[in-house]
């Protein structure tokens, strides 16, 4: 049961809001509400992690459970970028260890089982619907909730705001602050059961005329297959229940021939659309922003549970610091986003300009515009 006033609330429980809800827990007496608008144990994208991801989980205190959580090692990338042959990224000499191939859902409750542990009120399946500032402004905002399965609403005080919301950033669109957005794709995303077969535990990337191809194998005989593209290619993927989506992977260099040698059942299909942006301000008076919404990547950047995980411990900090009253409570967190994301931008551009195979595409115009 939801009450009506907390100290903190954090608004979306991906890896970026559980691990705010772990560590604020952790340092804190604070009384924490997270809520998600997904069910509970909902399959969520995003599956690979670098090796450094090791060393938050440590700090988050769920290394031990993340080792028996029946994830995969991986030894690195092969792609088909920038040459018709090919290339290879290995793991092998990271000092961190591997980079790791993620059984998502048992990724997802490890964290949600340890905010609980640490204190944290979880509840799924519930809608924030809108924000106002409290009328004392150091009792921070009333936020409007919809439980799903009750479908009525209900008010709760929060002193501090963590937004954690992914991409759409939905409490500081309330506060009129909107993200600076400077590229949109679509991808288009299918989960499968492995039935038979056997392929290479590298991920595999490959680039074709209008965006790119990503596949991997997963834990628990999962696999995902994804294709990046540009909105006005999208019906073409979706031909004939999504067959034109598989005409596609299969003709490509690399992952074609992976895919002929496994036998795929109880596929299901999602469009996502993917902003790259940042918030032009990460923090404010009794909240943060964290994780995708306050700084959305590019997939091709492979960040985004390090990048989330990352905030939310650092989120621990901020509230840590705002309840002793410090006066850098507004820490330089901001200016540490801002400087992510310009780092972000030309990794990002470096990547797309090593592909100059369809130099007049309109994809692969698109992705190079930006200075190296």
């Amino acid at each position: 049961m939801i009450n009506t006033k907390y100290d903190v609330v954090i608004l979306g429980g991906g890896p970026a809001g559980l691990a705010a809800a772990i560590a604020i827990r952790t340092k804190t007496n604070a009384s924490v509400l997270l809520v998600d608008r997904q069910n509970k144990g909902e399959v969520r994208v995003g599956e690979n992690c670098p090796p450094e991801t090791v060393l938050l989980l440590k700090q988050l205190g769920v290394a031990k459970e993340f080792y028996r959580g029946g994830h995969q090692t991986c030894p690195g990338y092969a792609s088909v970028w920038g040459r018709d042959t090919p290339g290879y990224n290995d793991f092998i000499v990271n000092p961190q260890g591997p980079a790791w191939r993620l059984n998502r859902q048992a990724f997802d409750k490890m964290l949600a089982d340890r905010a609980e542990l640490c204190g944290a009120q979880i509840s799924w399946s519930t809608r924030f619907i809108d924000a106002q500032k409290h009328s004392d402004e150091s009792e921070g905002f009333i936020l409007r909730l919809v439980k799903k399965s009750e479908d009525k609403e209900c008010n709760v005080q929060a002193r501090f705001v963590i937004d954690a919301t992914g991409s759409t950033a939905s409490f500081a669109g309330k506060l009129d602050i909107n993200k600076s957005v400077d590229d949109e794709l679509f991808a288009t995303v299918r989960f499968s059961t492995l039935a038979h077969g056997r392929g290479s535990k590298q991920i595999q990337l490959e680039a074709f005329e209008h965006g790119w191809c990503y596949h991997a194998l997963l834990p628990a005989e999962k696999v995902v297959s994804m294709v990046v593209t540009e909105k006005k290619h999208l019906a073409t993927l979706r031909e004939a229940e999504f067959q034109g989506f598989n005409d596609l992977l299969q003709s490509t260099t690399l992952i074609g021939p992976s895919l002929a040698k496994l036998d795929l059942e109880q596929s299901t299909y999602h469009t996502y659309c993917i902003r790259s942006g940042v918030l032009p301000a990460a923090e404010g008076c009794n909240w943060m922003a964290i994780g995708d919404a306050v700084a959305s990547f590019d997939p091709i950047a492979a960040q985004g549970i390090y990048k989330g995980l990352s905030h939310g411990l650092q989120a621990g900090e901020k509230v840590l610091s705002w309840f002793e009253n410090r006066e850098n409570s507004q820490l330089r967190f901001s200016q540490q986003v801002k400087s992510q994301y310009g780092d972000y931008q030309r990794n990002r551009s470096h990547v797309y300009h090593l592909e100059n195979r369809w130099s007049n595409a309109h994809f692969w115009l698109n992705r190079q515009h930006l200075p190296l």
